[in-house]
């Protein structure tokens, strides 16, 4: 039986990522071993996780993701865990379209744990009341086991609710006090990433433990269960294939469960650093996932050998798949502040980092002829979320091998010369497992073909 809890709120910024890592390290605290999951396409929360459950963090997405998959990936998740703690993503209900696709409330549907709800309780009294009511009585078939508030001055002010909230017949968890310790740090693409925490943080996780009801939280963990059936993805063979992975303080926004996929499929993976690496090594696939290039703009451009390395190997043919920071470090430059920074130089094209968003929300993606990666008309799912631009005038005689489509808009993307692809979307491998093992066999004949014509000669 799958064990463990759900954590929302009516709203994102209400506290819910703090209340999930106090839950988490309070039970790692306790020795209990927890599997650490976040709802929704997010790579910065995931990756707090790790330095306090000692294992990565993984994605569940009801929209982007089979539901076969999904499941796959729980049981993957769960391996010599003893629980799940799952954090929602924005308010309950809200996800992708009328049906509310992708929502925390669909995930908790499926996976029938018990939901635990974070309320802001700063600048407010009994007027949270109606708010939690509501949350109660809007859905039915969703069942609501407990409250947390946030941001609570005192004792007193707690009290003062807490036997209200469980006259509604709900549980009362406990609550996180207004400290300053409770603080990620924020930016552009939204909280600062695990890496970059700071001890205050910890100390804060530690300090909360001792107004969160233990007893209460463990209850609800320990008569929680629901089955799931052993999933195996389709698969025929292993591919022994060398899977490079850009991976370092530039570029860290990569689902731990594509990790998962290609260990599933016998790739062999290697994690090099376009900012410390001199060159990228031999690969079949060179794989740039998305991140904060912009960040470290002069690092990647001072690294003058890794980038020459990278321009040889792209006019030699070798796949190379960049998204979103990817693509910005395959363009030929990036602005930055008043600077302009010299990137990698595959695509023509320069990006430019802007004051706002320019792109936010799920996309549906059907591959297009001669995309050196996917086969034609094989559909993915991803998501856009970038501050960058780039000016439709320098895309020149660049191929766009993607045709993209929100709603009731459709364009081209998925930039593409000779064998390299860039695009802004991250797309899940996990919405079409056929269509990532069919970019596999492509990758594993071309190898074959190359190994056979040396023998040859």
């Amino acid at each position: 039986m799958v064990k463990g809890l759900i954590i929302t709120a009516p709203k994102s910024g209400t506290g819910k990522t703090i209340a999930t890592l106090a839950i988490m390290r309070m039970l790692t605290d306790k020795g209990i071993r927890v599997a650490p999951f976040k709802i929704g396409p997010d790579f910065i929360d995931t990756s707090h996780y790790n330095y306090v459950c000692g294992v990565s963090g993984r994605n569940l997405d009801s929209y982007m993701m089979e539901d076969n998959f999904l499941l796959w990936n729980v049981k993957r998740g769960l391996k010599n865990r003893d629980c799940m703690i799952v954090e929602g993503v924005m308010g309950l209900f809200d996800g992708f379209g009328d049906e509310g696709r992708g929502s925390t409330a669909e995930v908790a549907k499926k996976l029938n744990l018990p939901v635990v709800l974070v309320i802001d309780a700063k600048g407010s009294s009994q007027s949270i009341l109606p708010l939690i009511y509501g949350f109660i009585n809007w859905d039915k078939d969703l069942k609501l086991h407990g409250v947390i508030l946030n941001r609570v001055n005192s004792s007193e002010h707690y009290n003062t609710l807490k036997g209200k909230i469980e006259n509604m017949g709900i549980k009362c968890l406990g609550y996180l006090p207004n400290i300053k310790e409770l603080s990620i740090g924020e930016r552009h693409l939204g909280l600062k990433m695990g890496f970059e925490r700071n001890e205050k943080l910890d100390e804060g996780l530690k300090i909360v433990q001792k107004y969160l009801d233990f007893q209460k939280i463990f209850s609800l963990i320990e008569n929680s269960g629901t089955k799931i059936e052993e999933i195996n993805l389709p698969k025929e063979r292993d591919y022994p294939l060398d899977i490079y992975i850009a991976k370092d303080k530039a570029f860290s926004f990569i689902y731990q469960e594509h990790i998962d996929i290609f260990n599933y499929y016998g790739t062999r993976l290697h994690f090099v650093s376009p900012i410390e690496d001199k060159e990228v090594g031999l690969p079949d696939l060179f794989y740039i996932p998305g991140g904060y290039p912009e960040l470290y703009s002069q690092e990647l451009s001072i690294n003058e050998s890794f980038i020459e390395n990278l321009q040889e190997l792209s006019k030699r043919g070798i796949h190379i798949f960049g998204e979103c920071g990817g693509l910005i470090y395959l363009s030929n430059s990036i602005v930055y502040g008043d600077k302009n920074y010299k990137m990698a130089g595959i695509f023509p094209f320069t990006v430019k980092m802007e004051g706002s968003l320019k792109a936010l929300g799920y996309v549906s993606l059907t591959v297009k002829k001669g995309n050196p990666l996917f086969e034609e008309d094989d559909v993915f799912k991803g998501h856009r979320f970038h501050y960058s631009s780039i000016d439709e005038d320098m895309f020149g005689s660049v191929q766009k091998t993607y045709l993209l489509k929100r709603k009731d808009r459709e364009w081209e993307e998925g930039f593409t010369i000779k064998n390299t692809l860039a695009s802004y979307v991250h797309l899940h491998f996990g919405s079409n497992i056929r269509g990532f093992v069919r970019m596999l066999d492509r990758l594993i004949t071309i190898k074959e073909r190359a190994k056979g014509l040396k023998e040859f000669i």
